[in-house]
């Protein structure tokens, strides 16, 4: 047993990795393992469909770009030849070219919106279903606690992802393509030239001015790469600073009532106010990092338009070229200069892509890490629970209990008890198949199987809804004849009203809807961990009872401190000592007939 808690505890050792940023090679095989299934299933049909329409736009707007360019050239001659007539025709030229390049930009961001909501759309439902199945959600907290807000991965990191990657590498693909088509423009409009300046000849070579627009780009990149290299890191942080106050925020509100009781606000306060200061000292230090870096760009940008006028001035001056040649070259060497440079201009945009990957791999990684780490597995078998040789420990190498065996058959109830950490809660985990720590045999009835906790869980919706969960239908005449039994006779008029029953109903009146639940249900297999602490004994007696005589052959185990509890059960389950990892079956008084095989 010891030997299986050290390979458990050493397998979360060995696959654990440090909650922060990956090194890019990492970077890229997560974004490749994200991008695939759907562009490779059918459902990204119409998907592909918008995105050959994106290209095809794409491709229309370089068109469009390069026919503004050499209208550039045109305009200019035209106004330096004091061509009136000419003139209107160039605005008649460029009106048609503008109306063609709105209608091209509008229609393509819509093209790229419709392809982002879609591939949303089929990636959340993907990660959430992964995330819901095999309770990866709960194991997830046992072995994974790295792994931070799950809730803002998948709402907001999965949403930025697919924009981001949408957005930068269209605009990437868009960028390599003004490239190439500006830098065969800018080559023609740079051919090998001798000319004399200032008293000295110059020679410049063929493409002398695409080399200049290289030249000036790369220098930028690599000083923007050496000062712009922390933002990944520093955005990293951020989304989960912010998301761990977010997660504060919440758990204040989730437990107002606790917390005013106690007079927690102090404390609450303070707690907020640490992780609101995390946000802001880490949120300095981007900004402090982006204003260095907005120097760069900025300046990078400024000294961009004044440039090329610079370089080719010496040939206007000579003659050489007209000022509609200048217009031209402007044009085509701030495109080329401004693909050249897209990771200048784009560099925080792709900091925070980065950051948004990093946060989804080690997302993705935990969830296939806690799929490996398998709990122990019920096996359906008739209609009886049987245990047979079952070791439970608690996680850390400690054994909770061991060779332990038992068998209950229909109608039987159990009522499981002990000192305080023996592991009793645990063993109600390890027959619901949520605990890993764990080996043995344990069999369960087949059919329906009802786990009932000391605070229900109340979903959203209704009051109804949550007297039949996990159902999504039920009988409404039986809630209300089992409403009135437990005395929540005045909630049948609020059954269809949709409030936050879990802040308006007290822990009793949730205790008893969750009663509703098993009476209504009628499993084959019902689990109260002491479901009935907030209750009366009253009213305690009342809910056993209704269990007992309205479902007679469900196999009931409780776990409870109450010596009430004792005369509405048959059996028996505690260790034999305080401290003993040794536990025995006991018959018991007043509950459901019947012995138990040990």
């Amino acid at each position: 047993m010891v030997q299986i808690f050290k390979r458990l505890i050493n397998f979360q050792k060995r696959t654990e990795r440090p909650a922060d940023s990956l090194p890019l090679k990492e970077s890229l095989k997560a974004f490749w393992h994200m991008l695939t299934p759907y562009w490779t299933s059918r459902d990204s049909r119409v998907s592909w469909v918008i995105f050959v329409t994106v290209i095809a736009l794409t491709a229309a707007s370089i068109y469009v770009a390069t026919a503004i360019n050499s209208w550039y050239k045109e305009f200019w001659d035209t106004i330096q030849q004091y061509d009136v007539d000419a003139f209107g025709y160039q605005i008649g030229v460029f009106a048609v070219l503008a109306t063609i390049h709105v209608i091209v930009s509008v229609y393509k961001a819509w093209l790229c919106s419709r392809l982002a909501i879609n591939w949303r759309t089929w990636l959340t439902g993907k990660v959430m279903n992964e995330w819901l199945e095999k309770s990866t959600y709960y194991k997830m907290q046992l072995t994974q606690r790295q792994t931070d807000n799950p809730d803002q991965r998948i709402a907001d990191d999965l949403n930025l992802f697919v924009t981001s990657t949408i957005s930068l590498f269209l605009a990437s693909a868009t960028d390599l393509a003004m490239m190439i088509t500006f830098a065969v423009v800018l080559w023609n409009l740079s051919s090998a030239v001798d000319m004399e300046l200032w008293g000295f000849t110059l020679h410049l070579p063929d493409g002398y001015l695409f080399y200049l627009a290289l030249v000036y780009a790369v220098a930028g990149t690599a000083v923007t790469f050496f000062l712009g290299k922390p933002l990944v890191k520093l955005n990293f942080r951020q989304q989960r600073y912010e998301a761990d106050f977010r997660f504060s925020l919440i758990r204040v509100r989730e437990n107002a009532e606790s917390i005013s009781l106690y007079h927690g606000e102090a404390v609450e306060s303070a707690t907020l106010r640490e992780r609101f200061a995390a946000v802001v000292k880490n949120y300095i230090r981007l900004i402090d990092r982006e204003k260095k870096l907005g120097f760069l760009t900025l300046g990078y940008m400024q000294t961009a338009v004044i440039f090329p006028i610079l370089i080719a001035a010496p040939l206007y001056f000579a003659k050489i070229i007209t000022m509609g040649s200048i217009m031209q070259i402007n044009s085509a060497f701030g495109r080329v200069q401004e693909s050249l440079s897209t990771l200048v201009t784009n560099f925080s945009a792709w900091a925070q892509w980065k950051a948004v990957i990093d946060r989804l791999a080690l997302f993705y990684d935990s969830m296939e890490r806690t799929e490996r780490l398998e709990c122990l597995t019920p096996v359906e078998k008739d209609g009886s629970v049987a245990i047979s040789g079952l070791e439970v420990g608690d996680g850390t190498g400690r054994t909770l209990l061991e060779h332990l065996s038992l068998k209950l058959e229909k109608g039987q109830s159990l009522l499981i008890q002990g000192q305080s950490g023996c592991g009793k809660t645990t063993l109600i985990k390890t027959v619901a198949g949520l605990w890993p720590y764990a080996t043995g045999l344990v069999e369960v009835p087949e059919g329906q199987r009802l786990f009932l906790a000391q605070k229900p869980y109340l979903p959203q919706g209704t009051l109804l809804s949550a007297a039949i969960y996990p159902r999504l239908s039920g009988d409404r005449a039986a809630v209300e004849h089992y409403f009135k039994l437990l005395s929540l006779e005045h909630l049948i008029p609020l059954l269809d009203k949709e409030e936050p029953w879990s802040h308006i109903l007290s822990l009793g009146e949730q205790q008893r809807v969750a009663f509703v639940r098993a009476l209504t249900l009628k499993p084959a297999l019902l689990i109260l961990d002491e479901a009935t602490s907030a209750m009366d004994e009253r009213l305690e007696r009342t809910a056993y009872e209704l269990i007992l005589k309205e479902c007679p052959d469900t196999i009931l185990v409780s776990v409870g401190h109450r010596a009430t509890l004792k005369r509405l059960h048959a059996l028996s389950l505690s260790p034999v000592a305080e401290g003993s990892t040794h536990w025995e079956v006991r018959p018991l008084g007043e509950g459901a007939a019947g012995t138990s095989q040990v």
